[in-house]
């Protein structure tokens, strides 16, 4: 099995019905608890997200049985490379399941991993890897948004509480965690896609449910 790469299930909008109904019938078949660090330094300029997976269990068991190689029932250290290379060549196309988003809705470019590291933990595969935004965001100025979603909605990440987490930033700086609530946040994408006239086209953006129903933490600074 290709880690991951069986997550690249992009939905095809057909029309307002038939995507709808793809989208009510569609939920996650791998879970992930996860974690991000947001890391800036004192003056309040992001440096760097870095992302935590504990992968579920049923999804860590059969990694290992695809990737242990010696047949030691655990991942040693050469097997978890294999683990993390596939991972990181995997999700690239889907710019590493993690989002930086403006407060003007334009997104930050954020330069891929230098490395994904893997751990094999309690019976659980745990990803770890940073990603450096491409330019220098002043968190003063430019308020973002930051979460973890894959778009084909194969993959859910889910956060605790104290999940995202301020790193080097100065005092002044605040988060705020938006969990959407599942039922309303359908209601109010199927309302927009019902909105688009009959000769209209659902727009690229239209169909990314995963990212409606995305756990996100709002970050500004003074």
């Amino acid at each position: 099995m290709a880690l991951l790469k069986h997550l690249a299930r992009p939905v095809i909008a057909l029309g307002v019905i038939a995507l709808a109904t793809s989208i009510a019938n569609a939920h996650p078949h791998v879970f992930a608890d996860a974690r991000m660090e947001i890391v800036g330094n004192s003056d309040g300029t992001l440096q760097a997200v870095r992302n935590i997976w504990r992968m579920d269990e049923m999804f860590s068991t059969s990694v290992v049985l695809d990737y242990d190689k010696n047949k030691n029932s655990n991942l040693d250290d050469d097997e978890l490379q294999a683990v993390a290379d596939t991972v990181k060549e995997s999700i690239a196309e889907y710019s590493f399941y993690t989002f930086v988003q403006k407060a003007d809705g334009g997104q930050v470019k954020m330069q891929p991993p230098e490395e994904i590291r893997a751990l094999y933990q309690d019976g659980q595969l745990l990803i770890f890897f940073e990603m450096k935004p491409a330019e220098p965001v002043d968190l003063k100025s430019t308020p973002i948004s930051v979460a973890n979603f894959d778009e084909t909605f194969f993959t859910a990440f889910e956060f605790a509480d104290d999940g995202f987490q301020l790193i080097g930033l100065p005092a002044a700086c605040t988060k705020e965690v938006t969990v959407p609530d599942e039922d309303e946040a359908a209601q109010q994408w199927m309302a927009s896609i019902a909105s688009i006239p009959a000769d209209g086209e659902v727009p690229e953006d239209g169909a990314k449910f995963a990212q409606v129903l995305a756990t996100k933490a709002s970050i500004k600074c003074g």
